[in-house]
């Protein structure tokens, strides 16, 4: 697995994980992405955003919103492979702090938090000491 820049050829593959019907519950926002949306805000943020790559494959994103929230979503069929606990980790390397807002019965999300020592409030946190 590796992480790699969300250069433009992967805008709609974020789009269309985000807007999944499989993963949209997970988030606290179910918003309708439209292409042209997802064009405006990516030109504008996707330095902030990193694509996972599984054997050459996209499998899944991370990346910061706001000032410090991380985001990260995995395709439904490679769920439960350490997809994103790998992203998370990764993400932490180059960040000082980060806040993690999880549904509290979005149980996988829960444990990748816990697993890395976000400390568990209303929501999780990091911050690299």
């Amino acid at each position: 697995m590796k992480l790699i820049d969300c250069t433009s050829e992967y805008w709609e593959f974020v789009r269309l994980l985000r807007t999944n019907s499989e993963n949209t519950t997970w988030f606290y926002t179910q918003p309708n992405i439209s292409v042209e949306g997802q064009i405006e805000y990516m030109s504008k943020n996707s330095n902030r955003y990193k694509i996972c790559l599984l054997d050459n494959q996209p499998v899944g994103y991370v990346g910061i919103i706001g000032e410090n929230e991380i985001t990260y979503c995995v395709k439904p069929e490679f769920k439960n492979k350490g997809i994103g606990s790998f992203m998370v980790t990764e993400f932490m390397k180059t960040h000082d702090e980060l806040i993690a807002y999880v549904i509290p019965n979005n149980i996988s999300s829960c444990k990748v938090f816990e697993k890395l020592n976000f400390n568990k409030q209303i929501y999780y946190s990091y911050k690299k000491k």
